[in-house]
């Protein structure tokens, strides 16, 4: 009987211990199990991030594309109307901004509506985007502080000084920080950064302003800037200086402002005196008024000045001559900005449009223009018939490529 009862506890302190290992056991699987659901749902979570950033990534890319296709169409168009007064008409074509899906006015009628839902729907496009197109030629072209034409320094120098004197005015709280500023000798800095000799403009070496950089006679690099972030590296910029020139700054301008699509704080940096906030948006405006459309040219503009009470005292310096150079034609520079979407993925790609041939021949007028103008010849006699009727180019013929694109970056 003892036997019997010293095996049967021997059996419980067993079946103890298997019960013991069997939740032993299963707790290490539920464990291993939930690990590996944690793994797992990371795993996904990471793929479909990845997947997620290459869909954003496309879909800006299909933005830029879309925009280049647009600015081709505004190029062939322009080309067929020439200077007919129908080209400010075609602008829209280029500065509409576009989104995808499109966004729907609360106006559309409910047919339209369902086509575009229906349009959306069989789209292979699964993420999203949104791009805007803006003009460069606009903006003050910084590498211009280093042509080779003294007339064109002079005059990027003047209206960057513009830019700091129009802040000054309008701007209390930079007024207090940067008043006593020495901004002519940071514009000399700019200018040095990227001229050819390694003498500053008041005579010293270059690189002495650079003394974080050793004994490098390397720098400064005294080329044209390749980024506008650079600009950050020059001797005296700061980070407000840095972010007020940047939005009117740019390298791939086209050697003049171009009023009919100049922004309002170019117009006041001209001079804050005068260009007052209430007359810019005059100006502004009339440029816009169908009735009136873009200013034609000089004439034209300067007598819509003095309309406003505006004296050409900001465009002509102490001999009367133009210090600030005009340019009425056309578009054909361009800033694409493309963000594209998709879940919590973003992408954005800046892309620069630049029309070289253009640029090139807009180079070549200037250096005309610039040309001193000789002594009139009294022993050859006067013209018959008055002044001969300068000469029309005809459009330029616009060829069947894709535009050509001299800046891409990708954030």
């Amino acid at each position: 009987m003892s036997s019997f009862r010293r095996a049967c506890k021997t059996l419980k302190n067993e079946s103890g211990a298997a019960l013991m290992m069997a939740i032993f056991c299963v707790t290490m699987l539920m464990v291993i199990a939930t690990e590996i659901m944690y793994e797992t749902n990371v795993e996904l979570a990471v793929s479909t991030q990845s997947v997620n950033n290459v869909k954003a990534h496309y879909a800006a890319v299909a933005a830029v594309e879309i925009s280049l296709l647009r600015i081709q169409i505004y190029r062939k168009a322009a080309a067929m109307v020439g200077d007919s007064p129908l080209k400010s008409m075609l602008d829209p074509i280029w500065q509409m901004p576009f989104a995808w899906p499109p966004v729907v006015p609360e106006s559309t009628t409910r047919v339209n509506k369902d086509e575009i839902n229906d349009a959306v729907k069989e789209s292979a496009m699964q993420g999203k985007y949104a791009v805007t197109i803006t003009p460069e030629s606009a903006k003050i072209d910084i590498n211009d502080l280093a042509s080779p034409l003294k007339g064109i320094q002079d005059n990027t120098k003047k209206r960057i000084k513009d830019i700091f004197a129009a802040k000054l005015v309008n701007d209390e709280a930079f007024d207090r920080k940067f008043r006593g500023f020495d901004f002519d000798q940071l514009i000399n800095n700019i200018k040095d950064y990227v001229d050819e000799d390694k003498a500053s403009e008041d005579g010293a070496q270059e690189s002495l302003k650079y003394p974080n950089m050793g004994k490098a006679d390397f720098y400064p690099p005294n080329q044209p800037f390749k980024t506008l972030q650079e600009i950050h590296m020059v001797a005296g910029m700061t980070d407000e200086i840095y972010d007020l020139l940047i939005p009117n700054i740019t390298i791939y301008g086209s050697k003049g402002i171009n009023v009919n699509y100049a922004s309002a704080d170019i117009f006041k940096a001209l001079d804050p005196r005068q260009f007052t906030e209430e007359r810019v948006q005059k100006i502004i405006e009339g440029r816009g008024d169908p009735n009136r459309g873009p200013f034609k040219d000089e004439k034209d503009f300067l007598g819509f000045l003095q309309s406003l009470g505006i004296n050409d005292e900001w465009y002509k310096d102490a001999q009367g001559k133009p210090q600030i150079l005009l340019l009425f034609d056309a578009e054909y520079n361009f800033r694409v900005e493309a963000t594209g979407i998709m879940g919590k993925s973003y992408k954005n790609i800046t892309a620069i449009v630049y029309d070289f041939d253009r640029v090139k021949s807009r180079m070549q007028e200037l250096v005309e223009q610039m040309k001193p103008t000789p002594p009139p010849d009294t022993n050859k006699p006067p013209p018959q018939g008055g002044a001969p009727t300068p000469k029309k180019s005809n459009p330029a013929q616009v060829p069947n490529e894709r535009p050509n694109i001299v800046y891409w970056n990708e954030t």
